[in-house]
């Protein structure tokens, strides 16, 4: 294979230097004041030769390798899969590439890959953060680096984002159950201080309470990263002791290992338990009482995360946080008991 033709070996032949045959390559001959007859012979001698740029190391230079990076906690979780199919093809349509990158929950994760993607030269991050990232990204917006928060945000950081109105995510669920005639409704939580769990329990205590609800009002928070048998545990006592009628599940998989504890209990659903989950997946649907959950307009929120990403990318002072509207997706598993 023959050698590939460098600036240097152009700058040789010609007799030059190489930041010169560099400067008349990439057209900024007249910038410095280059003379037309050396301008030629440095591009003649660059035709003959064959050379052909480095375009990586080009496009590292001006700024501009049209890449974005995607972090999100787990690929493998249908909703981050999903949200990472509609950011590939909407950033291929602006001729945009996506390296993908999943963080495991794990802050060391988070910070190593925002690392590693910033020095591939991304132009632009969507992250989804986790829990105990705030310091980062805080830092991310302090360097005025083009960033979006996807599903999370932090309120007190205005940094642009595209997340689901939790809040009203959790309203819709407990005023549907209370239409249904429930009213001793427990909540399954994420122990976390992530702001989209806050806003979802925020959302469930605030409609307790307009109904006059507080004495029942009751948060059942498990581990993030080992929440089974939490969880088995959690809805034990709330059904052994009688403190529910109801649950609500405030994450896809708290709702699936939660269908998998109430099965090996046989607890009967609705009529032993109501239950409302968080995002559909086909284990809600083929359950025997396929099951009434919070659907997210994920495509919306995937769209408006690379949208907003392309503008800021344009546009240092481009800001913009969009929260979108939820939806209930009422089947059998929350209606009236017989």
């Amino acid at each position: 294979m023959a050698k590939k033709v460098s600036i240097k070996d152009i700058a040789k032949a010609v007799g030059v230097s190489p930041s010169l045959v560099s400067m008349v390559l990439n057209g900024k001959a007249a910038q410095y004041r280059i003379g037309d007859e050396v301008a030629k012979r440095v591009i003649k001698t660059a035709k003959e030769m064959h050379y052909a740029p480095n375009l990586v190391a080009k496009n590292l230079r001006s700024g501009k390798t049209q890449l974005v990076g995607l972090i999100v906690t787990d690929i493998s979780n249908p909703f981050y899969s999903a949200i990472a199919r509609i950011v590939e093809d909407r950033a291929s349509e602006k001729n945009y590439t996506v390296l993908i990158s999943s963080t495991d929950e794990n802050l060391d994760n988070t910070e190593r890959l925002v690392d590693v993607l910033l020095n591939k030269g991304v132009e632009g991050l969507i992250l989804v953060p986790c829990d105990g990232s705030k310091n980062l990204v805080q830092r991310l917006y302090d360097s005025n680096f083009p960033t979006v928060l996807l599903d999370r945000h932090f309120p007190d950081i205005d940094l642009s984002s595209s997340c689901l109105d939790n809040k009203e995510a959790t309203r819709f669920a407990t005023e549907h159950l209370l239409e249904q005639g429930y009213k001793n409704i427990a909540l399954i939580a994420y122990n976390t201080g992530m702001q989209h769990i806050l806003d979802r329990i925020s959302g469930y205590e605030e409609t307790m309470k307009s109904a006059g609800l507080n004495a029942y009002i009751n948060v059942e928070k498990v581990n993030i990263l080992n929440p089974k048998e939490e969880i088995n545990d959690a809805l034990g006592k709330l059904i052994n002791n009688k403190q529910a009628d109801a649950v609500i599940f405030l994450t896809n998989m708290l709702a699936t290992n939660g269908l998998y504890c109430l099965n090996e209990m046989d607890v009967k659903i609705p009529q032993d338990l109501a239950i409302v989950g968080f995002n559909g997946n086909d284990a809600f649907n083929l359950f025997y009482s396929p099951v009434t959950y919070i659907k997210q307009p994920l495509e919306q929120i995937a769209k408006a995360s690379i949208d907003i990403l392309m503008e800021r990318i344009k546009s240092n002072d481009y800001k913009s946080k969009v929260f979108l509207e939820p939806e209930l997706v009422i089947q059998q598993s929350s209606l009236k008991r017989a």
